[in-house]
């Protein structure tokens, strides 16, 4: 199923051309599409109602990196901040209650310990580029999302809920996303959300260093880089479309 939708590409794909291609029941179809929408591997466009590879795929392959068109806005301010931190910087997106890391810069003075990864997954609020995703949603969306990772255990890694919340709060509160050495010792990421048209972030941009790289005053000058570099890349991405959103991401194409 996954690669009768992927070999539809840019188009998408119907439920009905899916069944013909699979020579599944559209039952059989729709009730497998539903998981796999559930999960984030398939996406489906609310105006067409064809279906796409979802975010999640982009590590395991281009298709859906083609697709999106992100990494071509986002490349130069990726490559703009890792030459001036000289640090490794991330771009993530959220898909569920998760963070999809899709891209990084590799600087020049690279940690290669560090998460994330292209191609990771990890709960909202267990890195700076997750933080940032989390802190910068509605309220309702965090103690949800909160809530579900206290109700699965191992979910959020072991943090308690209660880090969690006050680490949100002085995101909320400084302008930027601090995540200290809770995970991995000795190390500290930076992050900032990219916000869309309505004031909600559609991405982040993250640095991780070693945590002697992150104290002051070169923490304040890199928030500065990820805040300048994050509000011309939510520029570029409203320039593409006014009312650019998390929805959006579904629609992006700066290849087609």
């Amino acid at each position: 199923m996954i690669q009768a939708i992927s070999a539809a590409g840019r188009s998408g794909s119907r439920l009905v051309d899916i069944a013909a291609e699979t020579k599944l029941s559209k039952t059989t179809v729709h009730r497998l599409l539903a998981t796999l929408s559930k999960i984030g591997w398939v996406e489906q466009d609310d105006e067409s109602g064809t279906f796409f590879l979802g975010l999640p795929l982009v590590g395991y392959g281009s298709a859906a990196a083609d697709r999106h068109g992100l990494l071509d806005v986002a490349e130069p301010h990726l490559l703009r901040l890792a030459e001036l931190t000289g640090d490794t910087v991330y771009l993530s997106v959220r898909a569920g209650n998760k963070a999809l890391c899709i891209d990084q810069a590799v600087g020049s003075f690279p940690i290669r310990t560090l998460n994330p990864r292209v191609g990771d997954r990890l709960r909202l609020g267990t890195c700076a580029g997750s933080l940032a995703l989390l802190a910068w949603l509605g309220d309702d969306d965090i103690e949800r999302i909160i809530r579900d990772d206290a109700d699965h255990p191992g979910g959020n890694l072991g943090l308690e809920s209660t880090v969690v919340r006050q680490m949100v709060d002085e995101a909320r509160a400084n302008g930027y996303a601090y995540f200290p050495g809770l995970l991995i010792p000795d190390s500290a990421g930076l992050g900032v959300p990219v916000l869309g048209a309505d004031g909600d972030p559609v991405a982040s941009l993250s640095v991780a260093a070693i945590e002697p790289r992150m104290t002051e005053p070169r923490r304040s000058q890199i928030v500065e880089w990820l805040q300048q570099e994050a509000a011309a890349f939510s520029e570029a991405l409203i320039e593409l479309d006014p009312r650019f959103s998390n929805s959006s991401m579904r629609r992006l194409s700066v290849n087609g």
